[in-house]
């Protein structure tokens, strides 16, 4: 065969649609595509892999009245502000009040993520239509230990350079909660998330979703579409038969899953090519 594997493995992600930002673009195509996760990556929008996805409006809260000081915590290290979010359900107008008293032009919202992407930081700038974010070395996450979010709470916040003096809209990863769906989200093989290395590929619905239900998550819809093939030309449903073989997936919400399901199982080629590039061996 001459398919280029690459191309066909990104295209295990679902098209973006319209409405994304830049880097929901860039990182939705790059869900199966990653080899190890880097600390710091863009985000991906949250399955149902639909013809046209679209971003949701931000599912905050809007009862909560925390004070600016109140819900962020700011320390002054060198030439950079380090500011860590102490409340992390308080309304993004709380957070864009504090950082102006900085002198910072910066939006901040926080949203619920699937666990991988939890403490990780999305970023944008008015503009910016292409190409990597023109001010990595100015905003950074706050350094997190190697096993935040497993054995322990870990803090969630970014580092800003005292002279930014550009505008930029940045959303920070925060656990989910029952009931709320995420504004983010991975593959069910990303380390960190319910089936990283976990033999799940290839294998029919009926023992995916099965495992999935020992997890406490169920399966909210499925993608059905042959391996290889675009995203926008997936069938979404809400029941396929047991027998027919998953190919990727990613959590939708706290406790459910979206599948991406086929009539034929993956090529063994692209099958290795994708556990190679999760660091899952073949």
């Amino acid at each position: 065969m001459n398919t280029d594997v690459d191309d066909i493995v990104k295209s295990l992600a679902p098209d973006p649609g319209p409405g994304l930002t830049p880097g929901a673009r860039q990182m939705l195509t790059q869900i199966m595509d990653d080899a190890a996760p880097p600390k710091k990556r863009r985000w991906a929008v949250t399955l149902p892999i639909a013809a046209a996805v679209a971003v949701t409006a931000w599912a905050l809260p809007t009862f909560l009245t925390a004070s600016p000081a109140a819900a962020l915590d700011v320390k002054e290290e060198g030439d950079h502000y380090v500011i860590e979010v102490k409340d992390l359900y308080a309304k993004p107008e709380v957070y864009e009040s504090r950082l102006r008293g900085l002198g910072l032009k910066v939006s901040l919202k926080v949203v619920p993520v699937s666990p991988s992407l939890v403490g990780e930081i999305s970023t944008d700038t008015p503009g910016w239509a292409k190409g990597p974010f023109p001010y990595a070395d100015k905003i950074k996450t706050i350094d997190r230990p190697e096993q935040c979010g497993r054995y322990r709470q870990c803090p969630i916040g970014v580092t800003i350079a005292k002279d930014f003096t550009a505008q930029a809209d940045i959303l920070l990863g925060r656990e989910g909660r029952p009931g709320e769906e995420y504004q983010a989200g991975a593959g069910l093989n990303d380390d960190g998330e319910p089936l990283h290395c976990q033999p799940f590929y290839n294998r029919p619905v009926s023992e995916v979703r099965g495992r999935l239900k020992e997890m406490g998550v169920s399966v909210r819809e499925y993608a059905v579409k042959r391996p290889g093939e675009r995203g926008e030309d997936a069938r979404v449903t809400a029941s396929v038969p047991d027998s027919m073989y998953v190919t990727g997936g990613g959590l939708a919400s706290y406790g459910t899953a979206d599948l991406v399901v086929s009539e034929t199982p993956m090529d063994g080629e692209l099958l290795r090519t994708i556990l190679r590039k999760e660091g899952c061996g073949s």
